[in-house]
């Protein structure tokens, strides 16, 4: 027998990697239907229409990256230790992202475009805010910094760089332009003992 909510999360799961891969106004409902052999009959039984699978694809899609980082942080790491995985899974994120689905979601849905990006907003000021509160109790951070204000610069700098037509997309996926801005952030916040302690255990990332 067919379960109801894992056939959902599968269809779910199925238009994230389409809207990710093609963007949201070139995907239809037909072409959902076909990558999943199901019928739209099925579609329709979960999702009133084409607007409330996409909310629910961004939805999934914010989960996911917020869980990922959550994760990270509670693994009971240090502060920098923290910081560096979660660079390896932001790389990563960064990888995938096609500006084509923002651009369609903006035009398309203006509503649920403004109410994602406060959310994606949101997870990245926490996060981030998190981790400059934990380094400055451990020393390695900088005592005078404001973490809030730092954090409202990460959020700030992040979506520059991804919506910026200055920046070309093979230069935003590539391994060299997002360890750049990383280190940007990092030397900011780093105290005399943070950066010892990444000389000490990341001494490949101080390298060219």
């Amino acid at each position: 027998m067919i379960n109801m909510e894992e056939q959902e999360r599968d269809i779910i799961n199925a238009a994230v990697g389409l809207f990710l891969k093609y963007g949201i106004k070139s995907i239809t409902m037909d072409e959902i239907s076909r990558q999943m052999a199901v019928s739209k009959k099925t579609l329709y039984r979960f999702f009133k229409d084409k607007q409330e699978l996409v909310e629910k694809a961004l939805e999934t899609m914010l989960e996911q990256q917020k869980c990922t980082i959550d994760g990270v942080m509670d693994k009971g790491l240090n502060a920098l230790e923290e910081l560096f995985e979660v660079y390896n899974h932001v790389n990563e994120m960064i990888k995938e992202h096609n500006p084509a689905l923002e651009f369609d979601l903006q035009r398309t849905y203006p509503g649920l475009f403004k109410r994602m990006r406060e959310q994606h907003r949101s997870n990245i000021f926490q996060a981030t805010e998190r981790n400059l509160l934990k380094g400055k109790s451990e020393g390695y951070y900088r005592k005078d910094l404001d973490a809030a204000i730092i954090a409202k610069l990460h959020v700030v700098r992040l979506e520059n760089f991804m919506h910026s037509d200055i920046i070309t997309i093979d230069e935003l996926h590539s391994k060299k332009f997002f360890k750049e801005v990383f280190k940007y952030h990092l030397h900011g916040v780093l105290s005399a003992e943070g950066l010892n302690y990444v000389k000490s255990n990341y001494p490949e990332f101080l390298k060219k």
